[in-house]
């Protein structure tokens, strides 16, 4: 019975639904609205397709087959997200699933890739037992690999990593890599896809125009923000002074996408006059966003379970679960990797779309956080980028020919 499911394109969008809109309050979308957007994807995405040739590089190279089952289910979200923004005033519709995971390559002049990521900076290696996706966006991340590891390899020089890790096996390298607070993942590492999990808090209503506090950075919080504010939130996106979002150097078209008719407010979190900003903003606000270890905020006097249970919505967007691995460091290529995301090519492995765990978890988050808006409920959603992204591969790589 199980296969005739996954073969079936109407059931795996209603499958998928379902499995989200569990999370939501009792009655909040019925069950006649999943059928009635799981309808609208009874067929399975094509490839070859135009609009999809920036989804796998290198550039020019299209691909004869590519189980496409991962974007299907997101193309049910972004389904779900358009009904739930209709719902609370706000646009029907939206971005589509597609340009959701390839609108940054292109804003930041990425051209291709395949074993390499869109941005360069992660790559899949072969260790001495499985594959590896090693992530070194920062400049700390480069100066640790002598000491990941341990041998005098430069940070920058990828051929002499690679000739490294195949002499050491994977769950000693993902192992020294959580303890420099690397980006490194174990390709396939995040097998299942229920660890989108929550703290229950109460009903309360909410006003239409919600306050938002954002202290996210980069792409999943901001994306989620972005979609509160389209439909009529305050959203106010708080970055510190001494870490400011990493997005707005790397490249300001796609954080002005992303942020633009939000207030921005800079704060020094090592000033009482702005830590006390910091706090009252978050104590007033409806909706909290936020990716940071949970005993970084608590130091600053903020705990996530008094605000909900207050009546908040607060989001914590990490790179494996707030509390499934807190410490732990990710971002979107090496979370995708994690849970298998990438797409199986003349045995060869290579990343799909750019960065892409992030707007899967972005997306996600936003429909779960108007859910419990439109269900008057308070909330503690707990969604890391890997297992995000495994509730959308299911644990399984796409595989496909190139021609």
């Amino acid at each position: 019975m199980e296969s005739v499911i996954l073969n079936d394109p109407f059931l795996e969008a209603q499958k998928h639904l379902l499995e989200l809109t569990r999370r939501l309050p009792p009655g909040t979308v019925p069950t006649s609205v999943i059928d009635d957007l799981s309808s609208v994807h009874s067929h399975w995405p094509i490839w070859p397709d135009v609009a999809l040739a920036d989804l796998v590089g290198p550039p020019n190279v299209r691909l004869k087959r590519l189980d496409l089952r991962w974007l299907h289910r997101f193309r049910a979200t972004t389904s779900l997200l358009s009904w739930l923004s209709a719902q609370l005033g706000g646009p029907k519709g939206g971005p589509s699933a597609l340009s959701l995971v390839v609108e940054r390559a292109p804003l930041l002049g990425h051209r291709g890739w395949g074993h390499i990521s869109a941005g360069g900076s992660c790559r899949i290696l072969s260790t001495a037992d499985s594959h590896i996706a090693v992530n070194l966006p920062r400049v700390d991340d480069q100066q640790s690999v002598t000491a990941w590891l341990d041998d005098p390899v430069d940070g920058s020089d990828w051929a002499a990593i690679e000739r490294t890790v195949k002499q050491i096996g994977s769950t000693e390298l993902l192992k020294r890599a959580k303890l420099l607070g690397m980006p490194v993942s174990v390709v396939g590492e995040t097998k299942t896809s229920s660890e989108v999990q929550h703290y229950a808090g109460w009903e309360v209503q909410f006003s239409r125009d919600p306050k938002v506090v954002d202290l996210s950075s980069m792409w999943a919080g901001p994306l989620c923000s972005w979609y509160l504010m389209r439909l009529g939130a305050r959203v106010t996106k708080i970055e510190s002074l001494s870490r400011p979002d990493g997005a707005q150097n790397e490249a300001n078209p796609f954080y002005r996408r992303l942020n633009q008719g939000k207030e921005i407010l800079t704060l020094n979190f090592e000033n009482t006059k702005d830590i006390d900003r910091l706090r009252n903003r978050v104590r007033d606000a409806d909706i909290v966003i936020e990716g940071s270890r949970p005993r970084a905020l608590e130091h600053l006097g903020i705990n996530a379970q008094e605000e909900v249970q207050r009546g908040a919505i607060w989001c914590s967007i990490t790179g494996y679960g707030r509390y499934r691995e807190p410490d732990r460091v990710g971002f979107g290529d090496d979370a995708a990797a994690g849970a298998n995301l990438l797409a199986e090519v003349n045995d060869s492995l290579w990343f799909l779309g750019d960065a892409i765990a992030d707007p899967l978890t972005g997306a996600t988050a936003a429909a779960l956080i108007m859910g419990h808006w439109l269900g008057c409920s308070s909330i503690l959603l707990d969604l890391g980028l890997s297992p995000t992204a495994a509730l959308y591969s299911q644990g399984l790589p796409s595989s496909g020919e190139t021609f």
